[in-house]
This record gives C-alpha cells, structure tokens and sequence, in this order.
C-alpha cells in the first residue's frame, strides 16, 4: 500500500482514501524551569548592570556583548535573573553551559536546548528530517527565522549564553564557534564567562568574539563571596562528618550531577527517605537540583550548587575516593546491563552515565556503552529517536581515531552498530512527522525513530 501525502500534513493510503492527520503540536519549552534553579531567589547590589545589558538588549545598533570576571563573581546569577526578567520589548533566548549538570556542557546540549526555544518562539514543530548532520543548520536557519519574526512585532531577539568557559568541547567543536559571525537584523547575542580559558581554536580569527572591545568587566559581587564561603563551609562539613554525608558528596561528585534520591538510595543501600533528609538538612545548602529530561514527573537530580563548588569537591576527595565511587556508580550500571537495561532504568545510565565514563576516560567503559544493542534500543524507547546513541558512538570513535595507534577492531565495531542505527531508520516514510525529543510536547512521545541521511558518513 502506498502512502502519499501533501503539505496539509494529511496522508492518503491509496485507493481506500483514508485520510491520517499527522500534524503535531507546537514545541514547548521547559528550559526557563531550568533557569529558575541557576537563579538567585534574589539579586542585591546588580541593578547598574540589568540596566546596561536592557540598554544593550533594546539600542538600535548592536551586535556582541562579552561580561568578564573570575569565578564566584555572580556572573550566573546575574545572566539567570535578566533571563527571567527580560526587559519590555525584548526575547531571550538563553542557554547555560554547566558541567555538574549531565549533558549541559557541550555543543549538542547547546543546540538541544536553544533549537527548543526557537521552535517554541515561531510555534513551530520539531523538524521530521531533524539528524546529528542537519541540526547545526536548522538551529541557525531558525535563529534567524526568530529573530525576523521578532522584529516584525517590534521586539529584539537576544541570544544569551553563559559560562563558555565550561564548554566541554571547546577543544575541537565548540559553542562559541556555532555562535553567528555575521547576525541577522534584530538578533544581539550576550555570552559570560570567565578570561581563561581562551577563545577556542575553531573560532574564526575575524569572529566577533575575538573583539577586545565587546569585553565588559564583572566586578564581583560581595553576596556571591559570602555564598562561596557559606558552600564551602558546608562542603568542608561534609567531608569530615558522617559516612552517609560522606558518601552522597563522593556520589554526586563524581557523577558529575544527575543522580536521583531513588538513585543514591540503591547505590548506597539507604532508603530514598534517608537520602532526601540527609541532603535537605543543612548540608543540602551544598546542592541544587535539576528536572529530568526523559520524564518531567520524575524525581529530580542532585547536584553541587556553583561550578566550582566541583572544582573543590573533586580537589578534597581526592583521585582515590572519587575513583572509588565511580567503581560503586559502575557497579550499579553493571546490574541494569545484566539486565538488559530494563524499562525502569534510571535515567542518570542514559545520559549522564556515558559522560561520567568519559571525564574518567574510561575508553573501554564508553565502548562497552556504545556497543550494547540493548542499551541502545532503551535509548531509543525512551528518547524517541537514535540522535544520543549515534552521538556517543560518534565521541568514542573521535576519541580513538585521536591515538597515535587507533584500534582497529574497536573503530570496526563502532562502524557496524553505527551502521545498525542509520539501517533501522532508513525505510522511515519521508512523509511522516517525527514527534521529537521529549521537550517537543508535553507529554513522553511514543518510541519513534528519525530518519538519518543515507550520506552521513563514519
């Protein structure tokens, strides 16, 4: 039976005229919830600098804007509460790059995340033909579709990002590189971040950014001071008190955030009570939390409250304990894998899991993710699609391709289950929409793979 369909998004199966309507509903974005937890519940001494970036926001002439300073100035909390706060008469888009966050420290997270607001901004749907190799231009084409159509309702579009200091993959694909040299009528574009590192290599030497005169210098901020010495007070606490604070700190450090109180609850052997009572007493001052991705009514996932809040916790606990506890989070992946990655598998295994290995670099612990057919197809059952199986085979493969010795073997490998995913999709009706990821609506779309290009390439 044939399927033919049009642009009205109704298909027709041949000669029984049975019209499908297939057209799905406008994107939502959550990202401001995600936004709220970075944010201060209130900002002191800041109102010189809301009013500079609102000047900037709302000039008729613009283009870049780069806020300086060291860590713990209150650069985040600053860029959070102008997020939330946008001044009439302007739309902002953000994201906020953070690495004791799971999958909010790279490239990929940065176009997830602001393609989503785009798309929510023109109420538009997820793209059906939406892959690893198209999404970098669809992120620009609608970047500029946005900023167009907020010009036509007299509103500036702006395109805020944060913390570039901490992209992950800055070395070789970075997001200061995808940031436009040239912006479209109406777009400004504001990025923090800290003066070290550098401006990573793949940045066009005529890029914008490499302009010292859109540096503006962060004074820090006497109250983000007095929050770092009340967190590391805590930290210091922690450290030195029960085992079972102990151990929630070593966990969560050295998973790089993400683990839920079920989570630590099965790790450590502890009810989810005792988890939840251990951090939400005063040593909770230490961590935030963050929204699941896969499924918004699940348990959130704990986290250490500063970026360098991390940094210290990584320094105190030491290579040994945090290799320790990466053992223990290793384990407990092991019995999920024997298992064959059940549907209740927490969703930290998923995402977050593969880039704990890979901060280790733990080769043969990520190739051992990348081939697992059966992890895959979890993926794909609760994603929706084959994009993060593909990605992290595709990080594994860059990783290894990098030696002085590649391994042949393990490179052939990558190419057949890469090769199983693109096979799988490729007989996916053009005509039919994909729902999307899980942000795409508000609800967990059915298990729907995307059509990958014939022309990709290993």
């Amino acid at each position: 039976m044939d399927i033919a369909g049009d642009n009205s998004g109704i298909v027709s199966t041949g000669d029984n005229a049975i019209n499908i309507q297939l057209t799905a509903p406008p994107v939502r974005s959550q990202y401001r919830h995600q936004v709220e937890r970075i944010a201060p519940l209130s900002l002191t001494d800041r109102s010189v600098e809301l009013a500079e970036l609102a000047a900037f926001c709302l000039a008729p002439t613009g283009g870049y804007a780069w806020w300086r300073a060291n860590a713990w100035a209150g650069k985040s909390a600053l860029m959070s509460t102008f997020v939330l706060n946008p001044p009439p008469g302007a739309a902002i888009v953000s994201f906020f790059v953070t690495a004791r966050l799971a999958a909010q420290d790279d490239r990929n997270a940065f176009i997830d995340n602001v393609l989503e607001q785009l798309l929510a901004l023109l109420g538009e749907t997820v793209p059906p033909l939406l892959t690893a190799s198209t999404r970098e231009a669809h992120l620009l084409a609608r970047l500029s579709d946005a900023a167009a159509s907020c010009q036509a309702r007299g509103q500036r579009l702006v395109l805020l990002v944060d913390g570039l200091d901490e992209d992950r993959g800055a070395h070789e694909h970075s997001i200061a590189a995808l940031l436009p040299a040239r912006l479209p009528s109406g777009l400004r574009v504001i990025v923090a971040g800290r003066p070290n590192p550098p401006i990573p290599e793949d940045v066009p030497s005529d890029h914008p950014l490499r302009d010292p005169a859109i540096v503006r210098t962060l004074a820090p901020s006497p109250m983000a001071q007095a929050i770092r010495r009340e967190m590391e007070r805590d930290l210091h606490r922690l450290l030195t008190g029960s085992a079972t604070g102990q151990d929630l700190l070593g966990l969560v450090t050295a998973s790089g955030g993400g683990l839920t109180a079920p989570d630590l609850a099965e790790i450590t052997g502890l009810l989810p009570w005792q988890v939840k009572d251990c951090i939400g007493t005063v040593t909770g001052r230490s961590f935030s939390f963050r929204d699941p991705y896969f499924t918004p009514e699940g348990p959130a996932a704990y986290l250490l409250g500063h970026e360098e809040l991390q940094v210290t916790a990584m320094e105190l606990l030491g290579p040994s304990r945090l290799a320790a506890y990466r053992s223990r989070i290793r384990a407990w992946a092991d019995r999920y894998r024997c298992l064959r990655w059940p549907a209740e598998t927490p969703e930290y295994l998923l995402r977050g899991y593969f880039r704990m290995l890979a901060a280790a670099q733990d080769t043969p612990g990520m190739l051992s993710c990348v081939t697992d057919i059966h992890r895959q197809d979890r993926l794909l059952a609760v994603s929706g699609a084959d994009a993060d199986a593909l990605t992290e085979i595709r990080t594994v493969r860059d990783l290894l391709a990098s030696t002085t010795a590649p391994d042949l073997v393990a490179l052939t490998k990558l190419a057949i289950h890469r090769d199983r995913l693109y096979d799988r999709n490729a007989n996916v009706p053009v005509e039919l929409p994909w729902p999307g990821p899980p942000w795409a609506t508000t609800t967990a779309p059915s298990p729907q793979p995307a059509p990958s290009p014939s022309s990709t390439t290993a």
